[in-house]
């Protein structure tokens, strides 16, 4: 792979790229929310009381058994308010400032779409802190199709992209690959994934940059880092901080898959190097996008920088529920590293054990034992970092994020994909694949003796 170097022309190029998706996802938001609003209403308020029927807001096709597999409703109902109230009059102001209507508090959401549907809505709130992408893709399918059925359109698209997304891993890779892949999307439950709005979009452009990164024989370092950059904007466009750096990690790990001949020549702090382009450079198109839409919309909503500002600094350690478990002794404030270890215990948890108990343990002590028999006797290789690196980024982002990842465990849970996956490339690189098929091809001739 030709690596990347650091240049003028690099950086004007990334600019224009950058400046490019602004005017892009300005365009679409507006030809969108420019579409006649009549049976897009018809569609949601059909859509709402449809959940609503649903005495336990359980999925009408589905069952709920904790948040590990429930639905949630309650983001999708912001969502489906957000859409509702757009005015295709005023397309611009409208996606810009996100109009949220209800008739209590901002975070009661299914009455509040209740309400909104009902024309019963007395209160307004804006919502303007993301850019709400999603409203180019639903605004469009809601003037056809209610809820239920945008469900099931994406139960078959999504279930389509990751059956061809483990075969071509098989075929490209390695069977190992596409088992330990298919594991990691077990854990995640991802039959849910297309039953919901919230996180539908951003797992999309994991199965997507997947296949891209797969399929196209990329050979520049910069075309990758620039493939990135773009699906950093983009979860930033679409994603409501449900689980972002998903979109991070799985590419990368399919692109230290394509290119591992190039990564076992690299030495540890050449492999530091490297994941620190990838990471910069999708960190750089999301907070840089991100950071786009308080400055635009100022000219619709004076006060937003103030509000984004006061958000971010909430969701990295705000004050409120959950946090007051943590003040130290005395009340002198709360306890940051505590808070921070329970938040990424809340998301382990829920990842690892909340379902899958049994499975985990029965996998760690398997994996463990036959480490102890076939491990390789020479040493470690680059190849194994890399992988142990990229497994970390989920509990990066819980320290960064930490009010909003113990908030929102049934969110962000799911970004522990890119751990499962990660660990478990890295577990073959530290395995004698050959001696252990010796000794399987061993027993085997042995049983067919005693037959």
């Amino acid at each position: 792979m030709e690596r990347c170097q650091i240049n003028k022309k690099n950086i004007f190029t990334f600019g224009i790229l950058f400046v490019s998706l602004i005017v892009f996802y300005l365009l679409a938001l507006y030809i969108s929310a420019a579409l006649p609003s009549e049976k897009i209403k018809a569609n949601i308020k059909e859509s709402a009381q449809i959940i609503e029927a649903q005495s336990d807001w359980s999925y009408p096709v589905f069952f709920n058994a904790g948040y590990p597999l429930s639905i949630n409703y309650g983001t999708d109902a912001v969502m489906m308010n957000i859409i509702y109230n757009v005015d295709s009059q005023a397309p611009l102001k409208s996606v810009l400032s996100n109009k949220y209507t209800g008739a209590y508090d901002f975070y009661v959401c299914m009455p509040n779409l209740m309400a909104t549907v009902n024309e019963d809505a007395p209160y307004e709130y804006n919502y303007a802190r993301y850019w709400h992408g999603y409203i180019v893709f639903l605004r469009p399918l809601f003037n056809f199709f209610n809820y239920i059925e945008i469900s099931s359109i994406n139960i078959f698209l999504f279930t389509l992209l990751a059956f061809l997304l483990i075969v071509c891993t098989a075929k490209k890779i390695g069977y190992w690959a596409a088992i330990t892949l298919g594991l990691s999307l077990i854990y995640i439950n991802f039959w849910c994934i297309p039953l919901a709005l919230t996180y539908l979009l951003t797992f999309y452009m994991v199965l997507i940059s997947a296949l891209i990164i797969l399929i196209f024989d990329i050979k520049k370092e910069i075309t990758y880092l620039k493939l990135i950059f773009i699906i950093g904007s983009l979860t930033s466009f679409f994603d409501l901080s449900t689980s972002p750096v998903v979109t991070l990690g799985i590419p990368l790990i399919f692109i230290v898959m394509k290119q591992e001949a190039y990564i076992r020549k690299q030495s540890f702090m050449q492999v530091l190097l490297f994941l620190f382009k990838f990471a910069f450079c999708w960190g750089l198109g999301y907070a840089l996008t991100w950071l786009m839409k308080p400055v635009i919309a100022t000219v619709f909503i004076p006060d937003i920088i103030s509000d984004f500002v006061q958000q971010i600094l909430f969701r990295m350690n705000g004050e409120g529920i959950y946090r007051d478990d943590f003040i130290n002794e005395g009340g002198t404030g709360v306890n940051f590293f505590l808070y921070r270890i329970y938040a990424m215990y809340r998301n382990f948890k829920a990842m690892f054990f909340d379902l899958y108990t049994l499975p985990t343990l029965l996998i760690s002590v398997l994996l463990f034992v036959n480490l102890l028999i076939f491990s390789k006797k020479n040493g470690i290789l680059s190849v194994f970092y890399t992988y142990v690196l990229i497994a970390c980024i989920p509990y990066a982002w819980y320290f960064i994020a930490a009010n909003h990842s113990y908030m929102h465990p049934m969110f962000v849970y799911r970004i522990q994909m890119i751990t499962v996956f990660s660990v478990l490339l890295a577990y073959r690189d530290v395995i004698d694949a050959s001696k252990m098929k010796h000794k399987c091809l061993t027993i085997y001739k042995r049983m067919n003796v005693f037959k």
